[in-house]
């Protein structure tokens, strides 16, 4: 098998006269790509470009427009950044050359391109990509950011006979925010991500896809009808239950940017629903009674479960941030149930406590989730799916790890715990290709490392050792052939 030609290798890399003849045939939509910071590093630096690049570092909506920029700045280029003025900016990881595709042929012909000339190709649309499978040094960017069609079909009729009210087509770079957005005037609404600028069509849906109505109704993916995609050789097929039956399986879980590439994508929608918002902020004054305030809200979550309960949870330093969603709850009983964990610990300080009431999924989405997702950072991560029955059972078990991991973690890191599991998504009859552990797990809990500019590499490589060692605690929960990971929030050196 041959390696495939990177730009790095004069050999083999297209010349001038061909990538011109190439830009034609795609509408002139060929473009150079630098890292989101290369403007700070130029002789002599762009300041308005680069004034713009720190204000807006953090805004996902903004490096989700930039064809060179990755969310996590550790994937596009870590030599080249925005704050540290004096370091040389290169190209790292950051493609070469990009298609700014808007048409099916625009993607047909860039796919023949790549095959013709045995070029390295990925895909992008908004760089949300904790494994960095969207950039790739010397390859060719696939971009598919401005593929924006959406239309709601009011009765759509599968393949196999069933008929179903109001679901939408959503082409490969609308952005959840825009299609929570766009539903909420038919007042409908989608199964999707809690990040308004992750893309609806692309890695999140095709590596599984959790979010804040997973419980209610199910995975991301679990909504698909139907999928139109380009195959590699450059050919447009239609695929469903019916039709390319494996290639369905496969897009459904398997993970992006391998199979096909996505256009477009029918997704179910339903009727909103009222949410009940919970939201608690808790600081402890040391390590033993944090770890107590654990082990309480740990046995609590079977009960928040029980009621329909999904959301998250945050561990920082000393401090636990409670972010909770309940559709179609009950306020009375929700301010009961939260009641009872505050009277429990008294003693500690609840610097936020709040359960109220909006009368959609959109309004509590714009109020609540929609501006809590800066990127920019340098991350990397680890998760474990943590099945229900240990959850439930075994409680204690699962809070003295999270402490344990908690005593012991570095500067710049985080736990993340996401109730988005069992509920719908326990639905064993699905057959897709997402991990099989989703339909028994209760809890996914990621723990996240970020570190500062100017790291140095031995000290980045300290931190990814770190998210190893977290992780293989979080191991000792489940263990064993019950252990998983959800593959869009995964450790990329962590073996097999």
């Amino acid at each position: 098998r041959r390696c495939r030609c990177l730009a790095s290798n004069s050999t083999c890399w297209p010349n001038a006269t061909i990538w011109q003849q190439f830009n034609k045939s795609v509408d002139g939509s060929l473009i150079l790509v630098q890292p989101s910071a290369a403007l700070c590093s130029g002789n002599p630096p762009d300041l308005n470009a680069c004034t713009v690049a720190v204000i807006q570092w953090s805004n996902s909506k903004w490096r989700s427009d930039q064809v060179g920029a990755m969310q996590n700045h550790n994937w596009e280029n870590s030599s080249c950044s925005a704050f540290l003025l004096n370091i040389t900016c290169t190209q790292g990881a950051v493609p070469r050359l990009a298609v700014n595709a808007t048409t099916v042929e625009h993607i047909q012909t860039t796919l023949q391109f790549v095959s013709k000339y045995n070029l390295r190709l990925v895909m992008k649309t908004t760089g949300h990509d904790y494994l960095g499978r969207s950039t790739a040094a010397g390859s060719l960017l696939l971009w598919l950011h401005y593929m924006k069609n959406m239309t709601l079909v009011r009765q759509y009729t599968s393949c196999t006979g069933e008929r179903i009210s109001n679901t939408i087509r959503v082409g490969a770079g609308v952005q959840w925010g825009e299609v929570y957005a766009w539903l909420s005037a038919y007042n409908l609404t989608a199964i999707g991500g809690a990040s308004h600028t992750v893309a609806s069509a692309g890695g999140y849906l095709q590596g599984g896809g959790h979010g804040p109505l997973t419980r209610w109704a199910g995975l991301a993916v679990d909504q698909v009808l139907e999928f139109d995609v380009i195959t590699a050789n450059g050919t447009r097929q239609t695929v469903n239950a019916c039709q390319n039956k494996n290639l369905f399986w496969a897009l459904r879980g398997g993970g992006p940017g391998t199979y096909a590439v996505v256009h477009s994508v029918v997704l179910r929608t339903y009727p909103s629903p009222t949410m009940i918002g919970a939201i608690y902020a808790v600081a402890a004054p040391n390590d033993t009674r944090y770890a107590r305030f654990i082990q309480d809200f740990t046995r609590f979550i079977p009960t928040l479960a029980d009621s329909g309960w999904a959301g998250y949870f945050s561990m920082v330093d000393l401090t636990i941030i409670i972010s909770f969603f309940w559709p179609n709850g009950n306020l009375t009983v929700a301010r009961e149930q939260f009641n009872k964990l505050m009277q429990k610990n008294m003693d500690l300080k609840f610097t936020v406590n709040t359960t109220f009431t909006l009368p959609s999924f959109y309004a509590f989405y714009t109020a609540v989730l929609a501006s809590s997702n800066p990127t920019g950072f340098n991350v990397l991560l680890g998760s474990r799916l943590i099945p229900e029955t240990i959850v439930r059972n075994e409680p204690d078990k699962v809070a003295n790890v999270l402490s344990k991991i908690k005593r012991q973690s570095k500067s710049g890191s985080n736990i993340l715990g996401h109730l988005v599991a069992g509920g719908k998504v326990s639905n064993k009859s699905i057959n897709s290709s997402v991990n099989p552990a989703w339909r028994t797990a209760l809890l996914h809990m990621v723990y996240v490392q970020s570190w500062p500019e100017g790291t140095s590499a031995a000290d980045q490589q300290v931190g990814a050792r770190t998210v190893q060692t977290q992780v293989a605690l979080l191991d000792t929960i489940a263990g064993g052939a019950q252990s998983a990971c959800y593959m869009n929030e995964a450790d990329p050196n962590e073996p097999n």
